[in-house]
């Protein structure tokens, strides 16, 4: 490859990750007892922050039947079950992830700020979102790295003169 060629195609990747991912992956952890062993919907949408933060249980709900432009995807959860996703990320702008519990109790919605990540791990309870992990996206200008994993704690030194396990 000539050095032009390899300059234009690192050029390239440079471009494509100051973006954002073209893709969100999601995971979706639903325990037995989610929305009292019901199915329900999931609705992935692009959303003004602004707006988001003021729209009504029911005006969201109501997108499941009529998507608008705004849709990304819908699709039903069920129960028990984890459960994975390939959304488009819109080019700009925010992303709701809504849960159309059948009695919300809390949060029910999750908003996915830029810069997105490319991974979204949410983990649902009864009747709401139990927990959500999105793990940093990468700096804008494409240089950072993920940041590492803690370390895990080391186990503690028995005291000397601890009898041994047979076997041990």
């Amino acid at each position: 490859m000539s050095a032009r060629m390899f300059r234009l195609t690192a050029l390239a990747a440079l471009l494509l990750s100051a973006c954002g991912p073209s893709q969100i992956s999601l995971s979706i952890k639903s325990p037995p007892g989610t929305n009292m062993g019901r199915p329900m919907y999931m609705l992935v949408r692009q959303v003004d922050p602004k707006q988001y933060a003021n729209e009504a249980y029911s005006e969201v709900a109501a997108k499941v039947g009529a998507p608008d432009n705004t849709v990304l995807q819908t699709a039903v959860i069920y129960p028990g079950t984890i459960q994975r996703f390939q959304v488009k990320a819109p080019k700009d702008g925010a992303v709701a992830v809504s849960f159309l519990f059948t009695a919300p109790d809390g949060n029910w919605q999750l908003l996915l700020s830029p810069p997105m990540s490319s991974a979204v791990d949410v983990e649902l309870t009864v009747s709401r979102i139990l927990s959500d992990s999105i793990p940093p996206a990468l700096p804008s200008d494409g240089q950072g790295a993920p940041a590492a994993a803690p370390e895990a704690p080391k186990a503690p030194e028995l005291p000397k003169g601890m009898p041994k396990l047979p076997g041990a």
